[in-house]
């Protein structure tokens, strides 16, 4: 039985990738295709894909995208959905730990302006935000809206823009995202973490080989890829021809990014701190943990890893994906975002 499983995985490995090869002739080409040679990163890491259980649709190109670059297995995350009721448990957490830091400054719950209420980075795990803690039911209470900078509240209107709501899917992704930055605080390696609509530079292992050498050796975060920021800020540190490493601006955008195991625990304690946690989107968190100086990352520039924006996006309120758009080189599906 074990012999008939393996000839059954080995034929679908070879029909998979003769598939690709059929599809995307150059793209094996330029990539030097070897099976299950490696991963994205010039070191030993371990790598996950957030895929929710309902985008299956997703997942045939990803492995084309994976078997043609000749990269290790990854592992698939069921992505929390937004109607999971942990998230119900996290939106009513949030609301109560707001309207405790309001009554406690002092501010009527219906304040009409924005507050900066008072804040404090944790130094270590305790009274970290619970997300099985079960709080009262939200009743007929507005939205939520994301919060700005530590601890800054902005009260709903419906003026505000989609963007400035903090919803279900949004707290969903953040979900998502931290557990497997959980998993990565573990280990003893590097962790990739992609999203599972994205397309690579075909020589991708080759650019970051290149660059790897220049990435300190403290480092917390590495963006592969990122949206809505000049990354090109800070000088760079490598002096590669084409793509370069250079210190984070304020990348947004989490469908591509490396952590260290260092890193991952720095993330975890402050991303799971009760008045930060949940905040807003996740991507914004962690440009303003960068911002702050809380941690140590780094940007690839140009992105070798982009957003297809394929099909309808799962974190916006109204599916439309953002505005922003981005190519690659030589990308394995062409490099080019379809709209």
């Amino acid at each position: 039985m074990l012999r008939s499983l393996l000839a059954t995985t080995a034929v679908a490995v070879v029909l998979t990738f003769l598939y690709a090869s059929a599809m995307y002739p150059d793209r094996l080409a330029s990539a030097s295709f070897r099976p299950f040679s490696s991963g994205i990163l010039p070191v030993y890491a371990q790598t996950f894909v957030v895929n929710l259980p309902r985008r299956q649709d997703r997942k045939p190109d990803m492995e084309r995208l994976r078997v043609g670059l000749g990269l290790d297995n990854w592992e698939y995350l069921a992505a929390t959905d937004a109607v999971s009721g942990v998230v119900g448990r996290i939106v009513r957490r949030v609301r109560q730990i707001r309207e405790k830091a309001l009554k406690d400054s002092g501010y009527d719950l219906n304040v009409n302006t924005s507050v900066k209420l008072p804040f404090a980075w944790p130094v270590d795990h305790l009274g970290s935000f619970d997300d099985d803690d079960d709080a009262e039911l939200d009743g007929d209470s507005p939205p939520l809206t994301c919060a700005t900078e530590d601890f800054t509240l902005t009260p709903y209107s419906p003026t505000l823009k989609q963007y400035q709501l903090l919803t279900r899917n949004r707290i969903a992704c953040w979900h998502s995202h931290l557990s497997l930055i959980r998993r990565a605080a573990t280990t003893q390696h590097p962790t990739v973490i992609l999203e599972d609509d994205i397309d690579m530079e075909a020589d991708v292992r080759k650019k970051l080989a290149g660059l790897w050498g220049s990435l300190p050796t403290d480092w917390d975060i590495l963006f592969l890829g990122h949206c809505w920021s000049n990354e090109s800020f800070h000088p760079a540190l490598s002096h590669q021809a084409q793509t370069n490493i250079h210190p984070s601006n304020a990348p947004l955008c989490t469908h591509a990014y490396a952590i260290s195991p260092t890193g991952a625990a720095r993330l975890l304690l402050y991303l799971t701190h009760p008045p930060f946690a949940y905040s807003r989107p996740i991507d914004r968190a962690l440009a303003w943990l960068v911002q702050s100086g809380l941690v140590r990352a780094f940007s690839v520039v140009p992105s070798v890893i982009i957003q297809r924006k394929i099909g309808k996006s799962d974190v916006a309120v109204d599916g439309k994906a953002s505005a922003w758009r981005d190519n690659l080189r030589n990308g394995f599906f062409g490099g080019r975002v379809i709209n």
